[in-house]
């Protein structure tokens, strides 16, 4: 009985760890993300690490993209992250599937090309 019980505990697969959350570094520059196109994974946790690499303040402004994400966490405020000049920001997150607008919000930023897209598949 003991060996049978013992064979049962030792074909029995042992639960898969945890992916860790995909971690994106996304840059903000004048006037320009690096990546234009952010690509990530539904339900799958994420870490956005922003850096500004311009002297002055942007943006990274997706309202839509920040509704539909569960557990959200860092400095977002009505789906807008600030990011001091030469400054960084994580925000950590899950995704939900879905083609969202990426924008910087501050003052022609957008017009002078300061856009992109967050896909979630």
């Amino acid at each position: 009985m003991r060996a049978l019980l013992l064979a049962l505990l030792l074909a029995t697969p042992a639960a898969p760890a945890s992916d860790p959350p995909q971690a994106i570094e996304v840059t903000l520059s004048n006037f320009d993300f690096t990546p234009q196109t952010i690509r990530l994974r539904a339900g799958q946790p994420a870490v956005l690490h922003l850096v500004n690499s311009a002297g002055g303040g942007h943006n990274f402004s997706a309202p839509e993209f920040f509704a539909a994400a569960a557990d959200v966490s860092g400095p977002v405020e009505e789906g807008v992250v600030e990011v001091a000049g030469h400054q960084s920001v994580d925000i950590r997150l899950t995704p939900a599937r879905g083609s969202y607008r990426l924008k910087c919000t501050h003052t022609l930023h957008t017009t002078f090309g300061m856009r992109g897209r967050i896909i979630v598949e």
